[in-house]
């Protein structure tokens, strides 16, 4: 992509706190506010996410992180890259966070791994669910908001670690 790159407005900075209050209280209404749940945020991208939505839950909700990637560029490479081991959540509720569900590939291969390592409850939230592009049989419990298959940018999202920070979701022309 050159310096001239066309990122066009998706989401407003607006939005996508209005979107993440009411997923916030959709999530409280699923766990409850009383009983312990990990929040596991996938890094990089969904660290923006994580901080605006827990900001937004009872603090029952405990913050753990682990990166994971699927991505070179604008493409997945089909494979998970584990670059971080995942916490301890033996008999714990645990709630996947991540920036963006697209092929599916992490959000099911992170799930099936807490499962199989004795998580007792495993609920997943995105805060993009792009349609149409799903590689695997995989839907999130919760998604902020949704969109077509768009290259989104903005929030957490990016392109070969580029344009994260920018206060809104965009997609590039």
């Amino acid at each position: 992509m050159s310096q001239e790159t066309n990122i066009l407005t998706l989401y407003t900075a607006e939005q996508i706190q209005e979107a993440v209050q009411k997923t916030a209280r959709d999530i409280e209404a699923f766990f409850g506010a009383d009983e312990p749940v990990v929040s596991l945020c996938l890094l990089n991208g969904a660290i923006w996410f994580t901080s605006d939505l827990l900001r937004c839950l009872p603090p029952n909700f405990e913050l753990q992180t682990i990166r994971i990637s699927s991505y070179e560029g604008t493409d997945s490479t089909g494979e998970l890259k584990w670059h971080s081991a995942l916490p301890e959540c033996k008999g714990k509720r645990v709630l996947v966070v991540d920036d963006v569900l697209d092929t599916g590939l992490t959000m099911k291969g992170v799930c099936e791994k807490l499962l199989a390592n004795g998580a007792s409850k495993v609920a997943s939230v995105v805060a993009v669910n792009k349609m149409g592009r799903r590689n695997v049989e995989y839907e999130a419990d919760f998604a902020a908001l949704e969109c077509e298959d768009l290259f989104l940018v903005g929030y957490g999202l990016d392109y070969n670690g580029k344009y994260r920070n920018l206060p809104f979701i965009g997609y590039i022309e």
